[in-house]
């Protein structure tokens, strides 16, 4: 290999490798920083989000609360007396969509008597409910002796996304009865699937066992089977408090940035089932502004790399190679004993002057020597 081959090897590795280490601590630099912001960013989402679901969820707790204290304290209950207080508590609550307070038949004068009051193209309308000892709204707060959230669920008559929440309600120390509200669940479905994190992003409700409301790829309240994703997200909610990190979304199956937090007013504490809210930020998304000013970078490396390298050659074959050759030629026609070329040139670097005196020292000396034995064999 000549010797500017591999000077040009060189110049290539010593112009390229920097260049690379730089493009490659710039994309790394790019990406931390992108990475704190979107984890910033997702952070504030999941933590406004979370205080709008406790807005929404908490006022049908506390008023439950407020209807089971009422009944609790106040005079033994009767039906007008109830009915009031029902239509009172609806008229001046205009976020939920029924209420109901149902007694144990065989535990008060009232009887099988569930008034049930709800709002119905806008009017506020007052029916009766039957047979509701074996619902599971009226049994779970009886044999749990506290508040309960019932599962997601699509009722029959406004065909609408609902949840309700109910208590039981003591005399005297027995559960006599047990007082529930109803919450429509259409606007905070489609609050979720106006978020668009990331502008590919989602927003979306799920619990511990893998149940989704409100995904937008998917149906309400579906349920996820179990895979490693769904197990991933399971063990981010164990960890407890809002939490992050960088996985597999288990419905999109992207590699996302997630961010898990709970939601208080749905919490087992509060008779929950340990809802969380989801914000998924797809990392590629995220990052393509990044691959495409590395990609513009590496243009730009390349030209300037290809650039140092061309000005760096010539100056080394101007300094260098060149010379080297001039001086390999003159060597090459002394030895064939051609003198008749004139001396180096002695402008060039240090070390190929004295090697380009030598040389003309050289021929000037092989020059005497031929024309010395030239006359001696002359006759």
């Amino acid at each position: 290999m000549s010797l500017r081959k591999r000077i040009q090897i060189l110049l290539a590795f010593l112009v390229g490798v920097p260049l690379l280490v730089l493009l490659f601590e710039s994309y790394q630099t790019g990406r931390r920083t992108l990475v704190a912001e979107m984890k910033r960013e997702a952070l504030q989402m999941a933590n406004l989000e979370t205080a709008k679901m406790d807005l929404t969820f908490e006022p049908p707790r506390l008023i439950v609360e407020g209807l089971v204290r009422a009944v609790e304290t106040g005079p033994q209950p009767d039906a007008a007396g109830i009915s009031s207080l029902l239509r009172r508590t609806l008229h001046e609550s205009p976020a939920i969509y029924g209420v109901c307070i149902a007694f144990d038949p065989e535990l008060t004068s009232l009887g099988s008597f569930a008034p049930y009051l709800f709002r119905k193209d806008g009017r506020e309308v007052e029916m009766s409910v039957s047979d509701y000892m074996p619902d599971e709204w009226y049994t779970q707060p009886v044999k749990s002796g506290t508040g309960k959230w019932s599962k997601p669920y699509v009722d029959a008559h406004v065909h609408t996304l609902m949840v309700s929440y109910s208590a039981p309600v003591r005399r005297n120390g027995r559960v006599v009865g047990v007082a529930g509200v109803d919450l429509e669940l259409d606007y905070l479905l489609k609050q979720l699937h106006s978020l668009k994190p990331g502008g590919d992003g989602t927003a979306y409700l799920v619990n511990r066992k893998g149940r989704i409301l409100a995904h937008p790829d998917l149906k309400p309240i579906a349920d996820l089977p179990g895979n490693n994703e769904l197990n991933e997200l399971v063990g981010l909610m164990k960890r407890g408090g809002v939490d992050t990190m960088s996985m597999l979304d288990p419905v999109s199956h992207k590699k996302s940035w997630i961010v898990e937090s709970p939601i208080d007013s749905l919490s087992a504490a509060h008779g929950g089932g340990d809802w969380s809210l989801i914000v998924s930020w797809p990392i590629e998304k995220r990052m393509s502004p990044l691959n495409g000013m590395v990609r513009r970078l590496l243009v730009l490396y390349l030209f300037l790399g290809g650039a140092a390298i061309w000005f760096l050659n010539r100056i080394f074959d101007d300094t260098i190679t060149r010379p080297l050759r001039q001086l390999a030629e003159q060597a090459n026609n002394y030895a064939e004993g051609n003198f008749s070329q004139t001396d180096v040139p002695l402008n060039e670097a240090l070390e190929l002057r004295e090697l380009g005196r030598s040389l003309n020292v050289l021929g000037a000396t092989l020059k005497q020597t031929n024309i010395s034995t030239t006359f001696v064999d002359s006759p």
